[in-house]
């Protein structure tokens, strides 16, 4: 259990962050004022806890394209929210995305960057680089350390998803299949199973779903693993 100290700042760090430039970037603004107290830990939510209140996801930009392809954003984002000051910080600049670069549609970045501040109420921030990350991450320890002396001694726990909330997970975890079409899909054919034997031509009964994402869906469920 670590708490608030007049003359330190901790920083709780999840385990897949240990190889990170950010930490030696942290470790870099030690001085003779503040001293840098790092620990590392599996943490459940998020990337870095700064106070019981404030845990921070990190990503960069290929974090954000891979875990929005392969699903994982929403129960990241649907965790952070039960955090009472969590945020997000996007790292490396963004206008390479926004000018249709990468995997990711220009339109459906923003959509998702604006059901994350509007929807869950989660600040965004967007950082040019791994010294820069560091930077924010030493400031909102500060402010909540040393000027709200708020000590880091909760872990939270990702909030149980519901049945639904898994069928929805698998079903936008498909390629291009966002969450109001994973919703549409499974209004109609009611079951996951129903969408695994259901063929290309009924699967483009559902609106927006289109012969070429039907066949995408089909062609993964179909698949030998390994091939």
């Amino acid at each position: 259990m670590w708490f608030a100290m007049p003359d330190k700042l901790v920083f709780v760090v999840d385990q897949r962050e240990k190889r990170s430039s950010v930490v030696n970037d942290l470790l870099s603004l030690n001085s003779k004022d503040i001293e840098i107290v790092i620990t590392f830990e599996q943490l459940k939510v998020g990337d870095y806890q700064l106070s019981d209140d404030v845990v921070v996801e990190r990503k960069t930009i290929e974090d954000l394209e891979a875990s929005i392809i392969d699903g994982r954003i929403f129960s990241q984002i649907e965790a952070l929210s039960n955090v009472p000051k969590s945020c997000l910080i996007i790292e490396n600049p963004l206008f390479e995305i926004y000018e249709g670069y990468g995997r990711i549609n220009r339109n459906a970045l923003i959509g998702l960057l604006t059901k994350i501040g509007l929807d869950y109420k989660l600040p965004i921030f967007f950082t040019r680089n791994s010294k820069e990350t560091a930077d924010f991450l030493f400031v909102i320890a500060k402010r909540e350390q040393l000027i709200h002396s708020t000590p880091i001694k909760t872990r939270y726990s990702k909030t149980p998803m519901s049945y639904s909330q898994r069928q929805l997970f698998i079903m936008e975890s498909f390629p291009n299949i966002g969450p109001t079409l994973a919703r549409s899909i499974l209004k109609e054919f009611k079951t996951l199973k129903n969408v695994a034997n259901a063929d290309v031509k009924d699967l483009q009964k559902v609106k927006k779903l289109g012969r070429k994402k039907a066949e995408q869906i089909k062609y993964l469920l179909e698949r030998n693993f390994g091939d």
